[in-house]
């Protein structure tokens, strides 16, 4: 359901929330770029969805929830065939005698309340919830597939033939339905990665789900030829191909969302190894507020990236969600009065209005001959997707100087850390002295599943240990973990989220970078300015009740 502008106009500017002359520039920049105003609205932080969710509850005059968040038994969600909740954006979530509360996109929309009534022979009590919630929701309807993936997976091994010629064998039902099944139940799990390992006495498949590997099936090997090649057929790749890496895309629709897979084949000893990126386009990007940029760190941003010139590099490891952060600010800077440009390797997110150039080795199209070709386009704006060598360090530095706003990664473990990786690359001290604007470095935790949070206290020889161990006082720390339930697959853990420092180049941080002065010594003096460290923004998320201790301590002593 899309609220006509002017409807939400009423709903938003009447509750004080944002100012009419916000909402209209944000209304104008959704008209030009197609996209939602709420969306527009939420990027630029000027409100939120549970906020917005919440607003829009009270002009249909019924309650809110956030059915995203509740763990809604089956016996209640079958009393809706999961087909006509789906065409009807409905989704049963609690029984109280002969009353049904139902979550609905559109409260107002009449066939599905009297579907509902009828079906169920039960008064419906209607609630609000906005679109992605009703759409998460809706995926608590496949917690039976867990079950159901390991009968298919063993029927279909069974049926499997070992067939010879390959293109043959992976058009065979038993393959299709394996494949089928392992993405099926990869989006339902949200996992972000599929790996299938082809060992000596066995195929393992594997799910990274919030960044952490777990073992899902094992296949009997003799399986794996044909379900290699039914994934290269997918992707357009060379099926009789075994000697060299391949990389490929396939795109699928399933569950009311439109899933891309970045899919890379390398020969193993034993056979080839797949790894599947599982990237759900239909998901709207998440502001900067949502990835957990807090306080004066996402102040310190939202100020610099309103700059005309200089760069903002985000650092961390690969998979710390650099990319992703960068995505963000683009959707706020991304108005129809600016030209944005990027290079990537891949692209991950298409974007509307904006230049995107996919880096491609075999047709020459490094970094630095990319970012050299978007200097003839007139970019306001470029992101270079990392800077890997000397020759793509300088462009991009140059580029800042001369007018333009450089949003860039680089690989390592703190902010203050950049800048003699800049310097070891032979960039010169003055030259990036007079470009940086922010240096941000990242890392991703696993955030405590809501469903099933409790607050403890760890005996005083434990704290004690870990105050040593960290180099900083837990006194007063609150601590949180998960319990451990369905909604979580009993691990505590649900959805990850980020920590930051955000290093803000100050005169004295720019005096001495021109010094080459060590990244101990820059970081020395950016906490001194007050930048709030990695470690501390985690502990203040554990405070919070948003992840554990033991995850800051595994994800910071990690890097």
């Amino acid at each position: 359901m899309k609220l006509p502008i002017e409807t939400l106009k009423k709903i938003i500017v009447g509750s004080g929330f944002v100012q009419e002359k916000d909402f209209d520039d944000a209304a104008k920049t959704a008209i030009e770029l197609d996209k939602e105003i709420t969306d527009v609205l939420i990027f630029r932080g000027l409100i939120n969805e549970e906020t917005i969710a919440k607003l829009t509850s009270e002009h249909f005059g019924v309650s809110y929830t956030d059915i995203a968040r509740i763990n809604i038994p089956q016996e209640i969600l079958s009393l809706i065939p999961e087909k006509m909740a789906r065409v009807y954006r409905i989704v049963p979530f609690e029984k109280d005698g002969g009353k049904l509360k139902l979550a609905m996109e559109d409260p107002e929309n009449f066939e599905a309340l009297e579907f509902a009534k009828r079906h169920t022979g039960l008064e419906v009590i209607p609630y609000y919830s906005d679109k992605e919630s009703i759409i998460r929701a809706l995926g608590q309807y496949k917690k039976g597939i867990k079950e159901d993936f390991q009968k298919i997976i063993s029927e279909n091994l069974k049926k499997a033939t070992k067939e010879e010629d390959l293109a043959k064998a992976a058009e065979e039902v038993p393959i299709v339905r394996i494949l089928d099944s392992i993405l099926s139940y990869a989006i339902s799990e949200k996992a972000s990665d599929v790996h299938i390992e082809t060992q000596e006495d066995e195929v393992i498949v594997r799910f990274r789900i919030d960044g952490i590997l777990r073992d899902i099936v094992k296949l009997s090997r003799g399986v794996e030829a044909a379900l290699v090649a039914r994934i290269k057929i997918l992707s357009n790749l060379k099926i009789d191909e075994h000697r060299v890496p391949q990389d490929g895309r396939h795109k699928f629709s399933m569950e009311d969302q439109i899933v891309s897979l970045r899919i890379s084949i390398i020969p193993g000893f034993y056979g080839e190894n797949v790894v599947m990126r599982l990237l759900r386009e239909g998901n709207r990007p998440q502001s900067l507020e949502e990835l957990g940029l807090t306080g004066r760190g996402l102040e310190i941003l939202r100020e610099n990236i309103t700059k005309p010139h200089g760069m903002i590099l985000v650092t961390g490891p690969t998979g710390s969600g650099k990319t992703t952060t960068l995505y963000s600010v683009l959707n706020i800077l991304n108005t129809i009065e600016v030209k944005i440009c990027t290079i990537e390797d891949p692209i991950e997110y298409a974007m509307a209005r904006v230049t995107q150039i996919q880096v491609n080795p075999k047709t020459g199209v490094e970094f630095s001959a990319g970012l050299r070709a978007l200097m003839r386009h007139d970019p306001d704006i470029i992101m270079v997707g990392e800077i890997r060598d000397q020759e793509t360090a300088e462009i991009a530095i140059h580029s800042a100087l001369t007018g333009h706003l450089v949003l860039t990664t680089l690989h390592t473990n703190t902010a203050a850390g950049a800048i003699p990786r800049f310097i070891d690359m032979g960039v010169e001290d003055f030259l990036l002295a007079s470009t940086l604007n922010v240096v941000m470095a990242q890392r991703l935790l696993r955030k405590i599943c809501s469903n099933c949070i409790t607050k403890y206290s760890p005996p005083d020889v434990v704290v004690k240990k870990l105050s040593k161990d960290l180099g900083i006082s837990l006194e007063g720390q609150k601590f949180y973990k998960g319990q451990g339930c369905e909604e979580c697959n009993h691990k505590g853990y649900r959805g990850r989220i980020g920590i930051y420092e955000v290093m803000e180049v100050s005169e004295k941080l720019r005096n001495l970078i021109t010094q080459r002065a060590t990244s101990e010594i820059l970081q020395k003096e950016a906490v001194s300015e007050g930048m709030i460290t990695m470690l501390q923004d985690g502990l203040d998320k554990v405070s919070s009740g948003l992840t554990t201790i033991e995850e800051v301590i595994r994800v910071v002593r990690e890097n």
